[in-house]
């Protein structure tokens, strides 16, 4: 098998936590699902997104964008599926309030903010990277998660 089959293979078994990335762009909401953010650092406060380069939301950011990003709680799955799509117009039916400065959807599990200092192309995606702003722990929730082609959680065990 070509190393991009094994790597894709390697990636689907590894747990990663499950998002909606969001932003506000001439009074329309955007938003897609990601898995692929990281805490960038932590003086100052920064987050790393990657965003895929045919991305509707991608092409709305720019240097100062607000950019929301709705950590999914378990039972979820079916929201980020539908960010997933490639619909045109993913808020219709979809509740969502502007805190902010951008879109947050209802019972996620954390909530944070960025402004949006610095874009890097790599490959097929670019790299978001920005401050944050506000961050919003939830203690009542437990985190989406996507393993093996499926939606789960963690749990803490001992």
């Amino acid at each position: 098998m070509p190393v991009a089959t094994d790597f894709r293979a390697a990636m689907a078994q590894t747990p990663s936590a499950v998002s909606v990335v969001t932003t506000v762009a001439n009074d329309v909401p955007y938003g897609t699902t990601v898995s692929d953010f990281i805490s960038l650092s932590m003086d100052p406060p920064m987050m790393l997104v990657s965003l895929d380069n045919d991305s509707t939301l991608l092409s709305k950011l720019s240097i100062g964008s607000t950019v929301g990003v709705n950590v999914l709680a378990v039972g979820q799955g079916q929201l980020a599926t539908h960010f997933a799509s490639k619909r045109p117009d993913k808020f219709a039916d979809i509740p969502w309030t502007l805190v902010d400065g951008a879109p947050n959807l209802p019972g996620r599990h954390a909530w944070i903010t960025l402004t949006v200092t610095t874009r890097i192309p790599a490959s097929d995606h670019t790299l978001v990277l920005g401050n944050v702003v506000t961050a919003r722990p939830s203690a009542n929730t437990r985190p989406l998660t996507y393993c093996q082609h499926t939606f789960g959680t963690h749990t803490i065990g001992r």
